[in-house]
């Protein structure tokens, strides 16, 4: 028992050396192994019949988290003066992998949607990378340069890779990208004038990007009413607050959800929240809830002390946070009923390769920046004392 303690302070200490918190690393090993456990109770049922394999997903999960570990590392070992360096490059790729999806051969259509390309061993939903990419650029870009002054100008950036974002039939990570963007802009102490601009100027095409499309105007009649189609538009949001709701305080029990059963669909991703809540209830929503907070109050102590230290540095963290507490809060108001149903996955819970994939790549950015504030204060303390 003593030989097991000291090898897991160990581990600790190796994380702690390359800047993680421990308590940081707590909530994200916590989230890792809640999402394996649900992946592999979500899918045991729908992987059984159509891969007569009920550990199919989660064996899969598995191999994206390893393959999450190897992209963390790698990012925790380039300098953060790379993406300040190669900002341009940065937003270029934004764009290109956006319209990669219309490639032959190259992009996968599901349910008339074209967000992803296929890598052979998983699809690359492009959204999620595309918003990364473009919040690198405009980190650096406003270290350079007036935001104020050059607000209207990087708004037309975001304006041309949301378009492109909605050919792809991908409205989610479009309202992510821009709700992202305007908090941003608002920390950063952007002049209300111009956020006000952007504002304005984006409501009329959002409201005729719902209204223009036949589909979006049924899934917002059913958010205001399920009920009104239940059997279409308004199904998912029923399922899911039933699940919710038969799950009490204390749930059904671990693997047995009644609508995982082919009556949900994807119960193991935008709607793994609500068979969380079906079959371990609401006192253990409470404490994921717990989990995020934490998590999320880290990083932003993380970011007011790099503030201190790095204007990019700083920026990339504030990026990071939003992006991910963004897409954690739109998870969970769509499984509560409270936001029109959107495919978002719940960050290091759902299943899937790029949310995945994308999430190590956030924490290693944030590891990367660590290690060099770090380094900024031990040099700060040796010319200290030299």
């Amino acid at each position: 028992m003593t030989m097991f303690i000291h090898k897991i302070r160990h581990i600790i200490d190796f994380f702690d050396n390359r800047g993680l918190d421990s308590l940081f690393l707590a909530c994200i090993s916590s989230l890792l192994i809640i999402g394996l456990v649900m992946v592999a109770s979500s899918t045991a049922d729908f992987a059984e019949a159509k891969f007569s394999n009920p550990l199919f997903f989660f064996n899969k999960q598995v191999i994206f988290i390893l393959l999450g570990l190897f992209v963390l590392y790698v990012i925790s070992h380039i300098k953060i003066d790379f993406y300040y360096d190669y900002g341009p490059l940065f937003l270029l790729l934004s764009l290109l992998i956006s319209l990669s999806v219309h490639i032959p051969g190259l992009g996968v259509t599901v349910n008339g949607a074209t967000r992803w390309i296929d890598l052979g061993f998983f699809t690359l939903q492009v959204s999620e990378v595309s918003r990364l990419f473009f919040f690198i650029w405009l980190s650096g870009y406003i270290v350079r340069n007036d935001f104020n002054k050059d607000y209207i100008k990087l708004f037309m950036f975001l304006a041309l890779l949301m378009i492109i974002i909605v050919f792809q039939r991908d409205f989610g990570s479009m309202i992510l990208l821009f709700t992202a963007f305007i908090i941003f802009s608002f920390l950063l102490n952007i002049k209300l004038i111009n956020l006000f601009k952007v504002i304005i100027v984006s409501i009329i095409p959002i409201i005729l990007l719902i209204i223009l499309y036949p589909y979006r105007v049924k899934r917002m009649l059913a958010f205001v009413n399920p009920w009104s189609d239940p059997q279409g538009s308004g199904y998912q949001i029923i399922a899911s607050q039933i699940a919710l709701s038969s799950g009490g305080f204390f749930g059904q029990g671990l693997g047995s959800s009644m609508q995982k059963l082919f009556y949900l669909p994807e119960q193991y991703n935008d709607f793994i929240l609500a068979i969380i809540g079906e079959e371990l209830g609401f006192i253990f929503l409470i404490f994921l809830l717990l989990v995020y907070l934490i998590l999320f109050s880290r990083i932003f102590i993380f970011y007011k002390k790099t503030q201190k230290i790095s204007e990019f540095s700083s920026n990339i963290v504030l990026s990071i946070i939003l992006l991910m507490l963004i897409q954690t809060v739109i998870h969970i108001l769509v499984n509560i009923g409270l936001f029109p149903t959107k495919g978002m996955g719940l960050p290091f819970i759902s299943y899937g390769g790029t949310n995945l994939l994308l999430m190590f790549s956030y924490i290693g950015l944030l590891i990367r920046v660590q290690i060099e504030n770090k380094q900024s204060h031990s040099q700060a303390v040796h010319r200290v004392f030299k």
